[in-house]
């Protein structure tokens, strides 16, 4: 077998070593590693160590699967021997410490249980992975190792990094019977006001489902602005949570969320419901909704753009909300939005004599449509509810007879975040 060299960074060890000489006693303290005396400058940096080790190309060297408790999925794995001489490789399950849940050994059966591998030539692996009927929804990592071979170190390690492996992720999980189908709360609200709220809960199990909603103080978020964190608009006892304890196995329920908002409230409030659903197919986060509430004030006084025209005539000026608003991005984004207001503008037009009076020409109302099935569960997708808006806007348009001269317009915006304008001349400009 070939002698490879690898290079092991120490600067940093020797370095901390030096530094807690009392801590480090109390470590079991590996062999003296020698360092060449003709090691200088950043060589210093760095070991050389003679090693003798299996080189296996492994593919793929990463696989993700998902599996059902109680079922069990395959895959097959390729290992070319990179050597100049035969390698036997016997896989086995290495364990990693870092997972959110820990993998089981015995949930793996590789074939063949061990192979000798011809110079060049390639090994075709079977692992399945069997997942049993009470295993825990969530994520599982390990490490499947060809050979014995690990990365050396020159301190003392919990768990081998061995040289010749893949990892292995494997996602348990089930179709969560609780269908959370209003999954953000969201909108623009202004202080003292009282809001209205619903969240719409469908049992498609057939067991009955208990459930307790409540503010979840963990997960309370705060923005950042210029001057550091900023603290949230109103605290969490301005809402209130109202919902039956049991969810019946095919009916759907209704949480109602009510918010009153406290007098010379400002800023923003990000938080989240807890359902607090009683089924192991919902994990931890999956079982909120998100909350976020923007605490504004109608402006009171108009937005003021001039212009100048040259000759006699019609001036006709087109008002439009902005389509992207914050009401509709919280539609396209699955939010409740009962404390919907329409749009409107209060137009003035003044020039050198005194203000003119504004003929609203028309109104219209424009939009866009998407049939909204990426938003539902693939295995919930129906004809039911499907429409949802991704646009829409309001839009005004006014005529004015105007004299050449210059001419003052003024926008004062109710329930609009953003808006724009088109002013047009008559004819001759």
């Amino acid at each position: 077998m070939k002698k490879y060299i690898v290079r092991i960074m120490l600067g940093l060890l020797i370095t901390s070593i030096l530094a807690v000489p009392n801590a480090a006693a109390e470590v079991p303290v590996p062999e003296p590693i020698m360092i060449d005396e003709g090691m200088t400058g950043s060589d210093s940096m760095y070991l050389d160590l003679e090693m003798d080790f299996a080189r296996l190309q492994i593919n793929p060297g990463y696989s993700n699967i998902q599996i059902k408790p109680g079922n069990n999925d395959e895959m097959t794995v390729t290992v070319t021997n990179k050597n100049d001489e035969t390698i036997t490789a016997a896989p086995f399950v290495s364990v990693v410490p870092y997972s959110e849940n820990l993998f089981e050994k015995s949930w793996v059966t590789i074939t063949p249980v061990s192979a000798d591998i011809a110079p060049d030539a390639k090994q075709e692996f079977v692992i399945e992975v069997n997942i049993p009927q009470d295993a825990d929804i969530g994520y599982y990592s390990t490490s499947i190792a060809f050979t014995e071979d690990v990365m050396p170190t020159p301190y003392p390690t919990p768990y081998p990094d061995y040289l010749n492996s893949m990892h292995l992720s494997v996602d348990v999980w089930t179709p969560p019977n609780i269908q959370i189908q209003t999954p953000y709360i969201s909108g623009r609200v202004e202080s003292g006001e009282n809001y209205n709220y619903e969240i719409k809960l469908e049992n498609v199990a057939d067991k009955d489902i208990s459930i307790d909603p409540k503010i979840d103080d963990n997960n309370r978020m705060y923005d950042y602005g210029p001057y550091g964190m900023m603290s949230s608009a109103f605290e969490d006892d301005a809402i209130t949570i109202t919902a039956p304890s049991v969810v019946k196995a095919g009916e759907t329920v209704i949480v109602n969320v009510h918010l009153e908002v406290p007098d010379d409230s400002k800023g923003n409030y990000n938080g989240a419901i807890d359902l607090n659903i009683d089924d192991p197919s919902i994990r931890e986060w999956g079982g909120q909704v998100q909350m976020n509430f923007d605490v504004w004030t109608q402006p009171t006084e108009p937005y003021i753009k001039t212009f100048t025209t040259r000759t006699d005539g019609p001036v006709t000026i087109e008002i439009s909300s902005n389509p992207f608003s914050e009401y509709v991005y919280a539609m396209w984004m699955g939010a409740n939005t009962q404390d919907k207001r329409e749009p409107s503008f209060d137009v003035t037009l003044e020039g050198d004599s005194g203000e003119v009076g504004m003929t609203l020409v028309k109104t219209t109302y424009s939009g866009s449509v998407s049939l909204g099935m990426s938003n539902f569960p693939p295995w919930e997708v129906d004809s039911t509810g499907i429409y949802q808006d991704i646009s829409s806007s309001y839009i005004e348009e006014y005529s004015a007879p105007c004299a050449a001269g210059d001419w003052t317009l003024g926008i004062l915006p109710g329930n609009a975040d953003m808006f724009s304008y088109t002013i047009t001349f008559g004819p001759g400009e």
